[in-house]
């Protein structure tokens, strides 16, 4: 290229990000626009379905809850005993179900008016994103993590789809941004909004319970790090951990009542332990499990299992499930262990998801995992010698990755956190190009 051409594209980058700067709300107003262009083609292109994703269990929990059947579903690959008079459920957690539980009474059952509310879940990401990054880093980024929440393909993938995943990330973020901003100003009323974005996370997602843990305990540390006065150290704990108990407890109390335990998250977590690690000891150990193979895994347990009764609810299978696996795992402690860290690609990548569900890895998904990559590379530039300022970020993106690691991992499983690793991704693409073209 010549120097005049150089000179051209510079020039024109400064101009670009000159008027971010100028004018941030009107560069906003045209990524939601181009949301909602991107949302309407998404939706356009890829109808909503009962065969979209998970929309098989959300969906009909919350048509089961408006025509009077209860939080109920029997889905019998998951739990094979389930019946007409064994159906309660706490396979889905109830924030998200509530809340297509509405949709669906207003709109008369319509999946489409479904994928609007996903669409709106979507597009409000876009504006906390903007905040989240105005509190933390600069104006330029927050306009560049906007665009790219607008563009990210995989959260676009799912506006067709019912489920709790971009409820999760709206709540997430909405939890980390006031976290960052109470950490300022130590007011009352931002760790309250804090703790209840993240107690609205985990009953949306409850792996996020992990994401939570860390905002407490991190900031118990950092308070003790800096010599806090008392005071500053409690109150966040409180507030935080008062408001995560509260949220969550009505859950918790109905699952007690309902099916006999009480299931923190989701009653899957145990079928997904035992699906995803019942192959532990066996050649050819470090690959997801497709649904087919688990739903023989399963069959073979119960075949064996002399001591059921057949009419198990989900909460008592969800402890055969994890007596179980708990059994491989303490058998082979290490290749459990190498097992997890394996995890690492199906989760960030979604690698080999596609042959365990009988299909091969198509360009397309070749495509995404170059886009993950890209993503996580730019974060671990907009982290660099900033790990003090943002670790509420990264160490949520870790916590829920571990979570993960250790259970089952699959790339929808890190939606909840993907705008924190797009905030992190603006900065250091803003770095680089404040490097290379020379901005400022």
């Amino acid at each position: 290229m010549s120097k005049q051409g150089q000179y051209s594209i510079r020039r024109s980058f400064t101009q670009l990000l000159d008027l971010m700067n100028l004018y941030p709300f009107v560069a906003l107003g045209i990524i939601l626009f181009l949301g909602i262009l991107l949302s309407i083609v998404s939706i356009a292109n890829h109808p909503p379905s009962l065969k979209s994703g998970e929309t098989d269990s959300w969906w009909m929990i919350a048509l089961n809850l408006i025509h009077g059947h209860g939080y109920s579903l029997c889905l019998t690959q998951y739990f094979p005993f389930c019946g007409p008079t064994n159906q309660m459920t706490a396979m889905r957690e109830p924030v998200p179900v509530f809340l297509f539980a509405a949709v669906a009474w207003l709109g008369k059952d319509s999946l489409w008016l479904a994928a609007v509310l996903e669409a709106v879940i979507y597009l409000s990401i876009i504006i906390v994103i903007y905040f989240l990054m105005r509190e933390w880093a600069d104006t330029r980024s927050a306009v560049i993590a906007s665009f790219l929440w607008a563009t990210y393909l995989p959260a676009l993938e799912l506006l067709p789809q019912v489920s709790g995943d971009l409820f999760a990330a709206l709540c997430t973020t909405l939890g980390i941004f006031f976290t960052l901003r109470a950490r300022k100003t130590q007011h009352n009323l931002d760790w309250i909004i804090a703790g209840v974005g993240l107690g609205l996370a985990i009953i949306s997602r409850s792996a996020t319970l992990a994401i939570a843990l860390l905002v407490i305990g991190g900031q118990t540390l950092d308070g003790l790090r800096k010599r806090l006065q008392p005071k500053n150290i409690i109150r966040p704990i409180l507030l935080l951990s008062g408001l995560v108990i509260l949220i969550m407890a009505p859950w918790l109390i109905r699952n007690k009542i309902a099916l006999g335990r009480t299931i923190i998250g989701s009653s899957l977590t145990g079928y997904n332990l035992y699906r995803h690690n019942y192959m532990i000891g066996m050649p050819h150990h470090f690959r997801y499990v497709g649904p087919q193979e688990g739903y023989q895994a399963v069959k073979n347990l119960i075949s064996h299992r002399t001591d059921l009764h057949g009419d198990e609810n989900e909460g008592q299978m969800d402890l055969v499930y994890r007596g179980e696996a708990l059994l491989i795992i303490k058998s082979h402690p290490m290749q459990y262990v190498l097992l997890s860290a394996y995890r690492i690609f199906p989760l960030w990548f979604d690698w080999e998801i596609s042959e365990a569900y009988g299909r091969s890895t198509n360009r397309y998904e070749y495509l995404i995992m170059l886009l993950q990559l890209f993503l996580l590379t730019l974060a671990l530039v907009g982290m660099w010698k900033n790990a003090a300022q943002t670790w509420p970020l990264w160490g949520s993106i870790l916590a829920i990755s571990f979570a993960y690691m250790a259970v089952d991992a699959r790339m929808l499983y890190v939606m909840p956190v993907m705008p924190l690793v797009i905030s992190l991704s603006a900065v250091g693409g803003n770095k680089i190009l404040e490097k290379i073209l020379g901005f400022h």
